[in-house]
């Protein structure tokens, strides 16, 4: 994976917290689009993305670009960019193989179940996503060493709850304002982290940011950081591999998102410029847009900051 991109920019605003239940928990209605492309120096693309709709059966395997509307209902629906790694075909496998697994939990999402179920759900799959892919790279000689980063996000009742594995990452975008949501499980993004450097100083740096702490794949367990914000009309989610954040600076990315409210022209714009800047990686982008429902009145920031679930147990890591 390519070196560059930015530290992380935690949290929204936070005044306007607020733990209560959304006033329409129901009903959000969202535009989507997701594009995935080689970039200009590898030979294949191991990048994988997902859009499901969970009210939507059956579910199909992701395209490679594709785009839509959906009327969550109190369902929701479930994205997620991974960016496999091993080499040869391996790192496909790898990430088509978390992406599976998401896209089958999703079949057992509903309106009924609560925030927290919808959550174990997910990590449920993650971690059956992260002991197949490490079972079969210890059982097949030619996928030894395969795994693949995982950022997802599931969008349902005027929430959004992002879960990270790796070096992908998750934004939303609120009037104007670019906020990363997700932290990355870099070298540098523990640097960050522990307040060695700045995110501004991460920007100026090469080595490091390609040295991921954890992968789906790499170790029998794994940790998975899991955030929780609102969302209103009018904000966006974006979700993209190190092919786009690894070329574009964080304020740069913030000025081209603020200017594209069309989820698939955003997704084009956004791939053709990682591109000019060499496309040293496979790029892949989603973008979301909330047209209509969500969090009333606005309730703006994380939800009890970020937390980390390791195989079963949370542990609470707030927001300084």
């Amino acid at each position: 994976m390519a070196p560059g991109g930015t530290g992380p920019q935690h949290g929204l605003p936070a005044q306007g917290l607020s733990t209560g239940p959304p006033t329409n928990p129901q009903f959000m209605k969202i535009s989507f689009a997701a594009l995935t492309d080689v970039g200009l120096v590898r030979q294949n693309n191991e990048d994988t993305f997902l859009l499901c709709d969970a009210a939507e059966r059956p579910h199909t395997p992701p395209p490679a670009s594709g785009e839509g509307t959906a009327e969550t209902n109190g369902v929701g629906v479930l994205l997620a960019v991974a960016d496999g790694m091993g080499g040869a075909l391996a790192g496909e496998v790898a990430s088509r193989m978390a992406v599976d697994a998401l896209a089958k939990a999703a079949e057992s999402l509903s309106a009924e179940i609560s925030e927290e179920e919808s959550r174990e759900l997910v990590l449920r799959a993650i971690t059956q996503a992260n002991e197949s892919i490490y079972e079969a790279s210890m059982n097949n000689p030619q996928q030894r060493g395969m795994g693949t980063t995982l950022t997802a996000a599931l969008v349902r009742a005027g929430r959004v709850q992002f879960f990270q594995v790796g070096d992908s990452k998750g934004y939303i975008r609120r009037d104007a304002q670019l906020h990363q949501m997700t932290e990355d499980q870099s070298l540098i993004g523990k640097l960050i982290h522990d307040k060695v450097i700045t995110a501004e100083d991460a920007e100026q740096l090469e080595g490091g940011r390609n040295i991921i702490l954890q992968a789906l794949g790499a170790e029998p367990s794994v940790k998975v950081d899991v955030s929780t914000s609102t969302l209103a009309e009018g904000d966006q989610v974006l979700l993209c591999t190190d092919g786009l954040h690894g070329c574009i600076r964080h304020n740069e990315l913030q000025d081209l998102v603020a200017g594209g409210t069309d989820p698939g022209k955003l997704c084009e714009d956004l791939v053709e410029v990682a591109k000019e800047r060499g496309g040293p990686d496979n790029i892949t982008v989603i973008a979301v847009s909330v047209l209509e429902g969500g969090e009333e009145p606005r309730a703006p920031g994380l939800l009890g900051g970020i937390a980390t679930w390791f195989g079963g147990l949370f542990r609470d890591d707030k927001n300084d």
